[in-house]
This record gives structure tokens, sequence and C-alpha cells, in this order.
């Protein structure tokens, strides 16, 4: 009992930290980036595009140092907290790291990027797919921030696909890219549980349709709640749920950090986004995924656990296989999904040293060809 308790004091700790609302006097502040007219790939736009984000370190002369970490789904900008500060993997005293809100992120509590709620339009926000949310994160590097080129890309979970698209829609545009339990390719619990969220918020008396002008964290609280059980292996749960006391507060704590805290109908176009979003339909490639992946000029290693049930193992080796050059590192470890998060410091750890290496290769990889 008490080795459960201390395994659901640190998931909440890491997850509180990682999903925090409030910046410190000592973080990086919050910003805001108004970005204009943004047309949607389905049409549609909105006549305003703001995307929320921090950024870490500092740009260098060149404006070669920049990683840009994109966060899963139902998270925001703290997704890689605990990897980036000075000597960790994604090192502050070498790289600038800019880490923003998805578009159409569906969390409450702060103010964030663009979605259907916050920008008042409700669901006559345009359909978005993942695409969208890519060319909204390139509108922000580009334009707001003026950099035209990035040492690298990574992502984890629904950030680790955003990886890929990233490498497809916008090819030369990074050395590198990093997904880190996520890519092209997705498990049939992906799919299902993306329905069931649909069905739990569409059952939910407070949803009018998505017209509400209350939102009820608890239905979207109820329909998170319906993917929890696949972030972990079987023997994760076995070995960390010996009682039914101990589930109630792994659910209690989960719910104030990430459950509970999501808007219904931002949760629910997000969810929604994943029906449009397959990179075969990347304009140019007619539906061929491996024509997509084939074109991908970054450098590749994909992250992945042998015990993941979102993102098939199997799909990593795959698409590696079609990417030149591309690698697949394995890291075995119970927490299943979430070795992305800090559930298992040893996964995390090795998480981290891979990323720090790779990160290495692209420095001198860009040294030997200035030479």
């Amino acid at each position: 009992m008490l080795l459960a308790r201390l395994v659901m004091t640190v998931i909440a700790f890491v997850f509180a930290a990682s999903l925090a609302f409030a910046h410190g006097p000592d973080a990086p502040q919050h910003k805001i980036a108004k970005l204009g007219k943004f047309t949607f790939e389905g049409g549609g736009s909105i006549p305003n595009l703001r995307i929320s984000y921090v950024t870490h370190g500092k740009l260098n002369a060149a404006k070669d140092n920049a990683i840009l970490v994109l966060h899963g789904f139902g998270g925001n900008h703290h997704g890689y907290d605990g990897m980036i500060g000075a000597g960790k993997a994604l090192d502050t005293d070498k790289y600038f790291i800019i880490s923003p809100d998805q578009l159409g992120n569906a969390q409450v509590g702060f103010e964030h990027s663009s979605s259907p709620t916050n920008s008042g339009m409700k669901m006559n926000f345009p359909a978005y797919n993942h695409r969208d949310m890519v060319n909204a994160q390139h509108k922000l590097v580009t334009e707001a921030l003026g950099i035209k080129h990035l040492l690298a890309v990574t992502g984890i979970s629904l950030g680790g696909a955003h990886s890929v698209q990233f490498a497809v829609s916008h090819p030369g545009f990074m050395d590198g890219i990093i997904p880190i339990v996520g890519g092209a390719l997705v498990g049939n619990d992906v799919r299902l549980w993306n329905t069931q969220i649909q069905a739990v918020i569409e059952s939910c008396g407070a949803w009018q349709g998505g017209d509400y002008s209350q939102n009820s964290t608890d239905c979207a609280g109820a329909a998170m709640w319906t993917m929890v059980h696949n972030f972990f292996t079987a023997a994760w749960w076995e070995a960390n749920m010996p009682t039914k006391e101990a589930f109630d507060q792994f659910r209690k704590d989960w719910w104030g950090v990430y459950l509970g805290v999501q808007d219904m109908r931002d949760l629910y176009y997000m969810s929604k986004s994943y029906e449009r979003s397959s990179v075969a339909a990347t304009p140019g490639f007619n539906g061929d995924l491996s024509a997509a992946l084939r074109a991908i000029k970054a450098k590749t290693m994909f992250v992945y656990s042998p015990g993941d049930r979102f993102f098939v193992p199997k799909h990593f080796e795959d698409q590696a296989k079609l990417i030149s050059g591309a690698r697949a590192v394995a890291i075995d470890s119970s927490a299943g999904h979430l070795i992305c998060c800090g559930v298992d410091p040893q996964a995390y750890w090795v998480m981290g040293e891979a990323i720090r290496g790779f990160l290495g290769e692209l420095t001198a990889q860009k040294t030997a060809a200035a030479q």
C-alpha cells in the first residue's frame, strides 16, 4: 500500500509540474502571438490566429540552435519541462527551446491558443486537422519569432505525430525530428478512444449540441477517463493498483491535473481532428504514406515503448525503414505509453540520454557542413 501511494504521489507531482497553469517568478513567462488571418486546409478561416507559448534559453546570433517541442493530447506547453534546463537533455545553455500550446488546446484555467471556445465561435469554428495544427506552429516560429530553420522538432504522443507531419509538410525546415511515443501510424486503440471521447461528450446533458454556455469539466473529464487504461501496461496496473483505495486516489490525483481541466467543446474538436489527419493525405502524396515518409529529409530518431498500446511498436520500425537513415529506439518499461512523461524515472533518464546524444549528432553534422 505504501509503495502504491508513493507511486501515486510521484505521478501526481509529475503531472502537476507538466500541466501547471501558473508561471512562477523564475519561470519563462507565458506569451501570446497574434498571427493574423489563418485559413484551414478543409475550408474556413479565423481572423486572428493566437498561439500561446513559452521559450527557454537564448537564440544564438546565427539563429540555428532552436528546438520546437510539442505536447501531447490534452496537455499544454509544460509537457516537456522535465527535460528542459541547464545540463538537461534539452540544454538551455546550448539550445533555444520553443514550447507552444497546440491550436485548439482544450485545457481551461489559462489563456491559450485559438480554440472553438476561446474564439467565441463555438461550433462554427472551422474543422481542423493535424496539418492545420502544425502550420499554426510553423507560423509562430517563422513569423512571430523570425526563425527560418530549426535544429530539431520533437514531441510526445500527439506531439510525436506532429513531428513527423512537420517533416513531411515542411521538408528542409529542420535538421532533425525526434518523435516520442507518437508517429504517422496509430493503433486501433487510438481510433477507439477518440470514438469513446466523442460518445461520452455527446451523451452528456450539458453538451447541448456543443452550443453550451457553461462548460462541464465533469463531462470532459469522464470522456478523457476512457483512454487512461491504455496509458500503462497491464503489468504496471497490476503492480501499482493493489487496492480500490489506491485506484480511487489515482483517479482523484489525475482528475485535478489532467482529466478534469478540459473544455468539452475544444476536447471534442481535438478528438475529431484525428479523423482527417492522415499523413498520407498531405497534399502532393495522393494518399501514399510510403511516399510521404520517404520524402522526409530530416534526420530522424523515433523513441517508443514496446508496451505502448496507442502507437503500436511495430509501426515505429516500419516507419524508420521508409525514412532515409532513420532509427527507432525502444525503451522497455511497464510505464508503456507514459515513458514520455517521467512516470518511470529510469526510462525517462534513458529517453533523455537518447535525445541528448541525437542533438549532439545534429550539432556535429551542422558544424561539419559549415567547414
